[in-house]
């Protein structure tokens, strides 16, 4: 008996708190027909889609929407702007852009309320099925012979010994035949860790790991070539950097 009113006390205490603090509190009259609307499979290459969730208020007092928010750049909400009288109904939009986005998406959209005192959840899914970008989109370096890359320059940041650091390097073949490339590095270098061969079929675009592990000092900047051999022919080369103190921006 005692320990249930503790409890009692004490979540009394956290919703007073809250609500001294300013933090917004649940409205529980401000119904949603529906709170999670699945879109189901769409596709990238289809562009956006829109949906109309519907909230209803069962409350006794008008309540206004001051604010959506979506916490995705992909996703844009319009609402009704004037208050919503008792047994009246606003609408909220939302609109998914699935570009460049894939697989299962779920996200949360939140509604708030009387200059943000209070707000109500939605939530938005859908299994996004992405399409093909051209290969410049994603891989801009063209390395000739059909070999384009998303980088040009791995600038391996100065870090302590014992530590790794990895790039993702992404490689497509845009040619109509399988590709066979085979990595040298000039000068010849044993810390960086790379698959020495990858085949590409025709169109095939793969992606690989490019590592160092950092196992003593070094003090001066280094940098070594490593030049792709696309089908027996030589490539440009790909630039490997270590203690860079600057930053770089990646493509990503």
């Amino acid at each position: 008996m005692m320990k249930s009113l503790l409890f009692l006390i004490l979540s009394l205490f956290t919703a007073l708190t809250a609500q001294a603090q300013g933090e917004p509190q649940f409205l529980e009259t401000f119904k949603p027909v529906e709170r999670t609307h699945d879109f189901g499979t769409i596709y990238e290459k289809d562009g956006k889609v829109v949906h109309v969730f519907r909230l209803r208020n069962n409350g006794k007092s008008p309540v206004a929407i001051s604010a959506v928010n979506t916490w995705c750049g992909c996703m844009v909400a319009d609402y009704t702007k004037r208050a919503v009288r008792p047994g009246e109904t606003a609408r909220v939009t939302v609109s998914l852009d699935p570009d460049h986005k894939q697989g299962n998406f779920v996200k949360q959209v939140v509604v708030l309320v009387n200059d943000g005192s209070a707000y109500v959840r939605l939530w938005v899914k859908a299994n996004i099925v992405p399409m093909v970008h051209p290969v410049r989109e994603d891989h801009p370096f063209d390395y000739g012979h059909g070999l384009f890359m998303n980088q040009q320059l791995l600038p391996f940041p100065e870090l302590t010994v014992g530590q790794t650091h990895t790039f993702e390097l992404k490689l497509a073949n845009d040619t109509d035949k399988p590709m066979t490339i085979q990595f040298k590095r000039v000068p010849n270098n044993t810390v960086l860790k790379m698959p020495s061969m990858v085949r590409l079929q025709p169109h095939e675009r793969k992606s690989i790991h490019v590592s160092s592990l950092y196992s003593r000092r070094h003090y001066a900047p280094r940098r070594i070539h490593v030049i792709p051999v696309v089908n027996g022919k030589e490539a440009k080369p790909l630039v490997v950097k270590w203690n860079v103190a600057q930053k770089f921006r990646l493509l990503n």
